[in-house]
């Protein structure tokens, strides 16, 4: 099940203000994927995306700040001890895809995807497992480097 959930302004200045040091210590610019928005921007929309997770599943967030990423480590750690990682997109088309780098799902646990509608709107999806996402994947090319594609709107039912 899907989940709309709207964010307070204090919780977007607190989006701004995570993006704008995680952007500004980035070692490494060129490596966020993104023809339609700068660095910053694809941070906003991360950290908006993990607070919108945050809100509908709890849990504790990772607000660490690192020059050279977090290497995949878990967004959102809930209180249960499932770690999440949040993917965050403001594609939102009825086919979204949730992209993986090839070594992203040596580390990640569980994974969900939040379709980011800016400032303050997501719509927060299901928690997948690593299993579920390996079985339901394909192997893509979108023009930097072939990536894991999972398509969960054809696999709600089984989610």
């Amino acid at each position: 099940m899907k989940t709309k959930t709207t964010l307070s302004p204090p919780e977007v200045s607190f989006a701004l203000s995570i993006a704008t040091q995680r952007d500004a210590c980035k070692a490494n610019r060129s490596s966020r994927h993104s023809t339609k928005m700068s660095g910053f921007g694809v941070h906003f929309v991360g950290v908006i995306g993990e607070l919108c997770f945050r809100k509908v599943y709890g849990g504790k967030m990772n607000v660490d700040i690192l020059p050279e990423g977090d290497s995949h480590r878990a967004d959102i750690v809930l209180a249960d001890g499932r770690n999440v990682e949040v993917k965050s997109r403001t594609w939102n088309s009825p086919d979204p895809i949730v992209i993986f780098e090839m070594d992203e799902l040596d580390t990640l646990e569980h994974c969900s995807m939040v379709q980011v509608a800016l400032p303050d709107i997501g719509v927060v999806w299901p928690i997948w497992d690593r299993e579920f996402i390996l079985r339901h994947s394909e192997k893509k090319d979108f023009g930097y480097g072939e990536r894991l594609a999972f398509h969960p709107e054809r696999h709600m039912a089984a989610s």
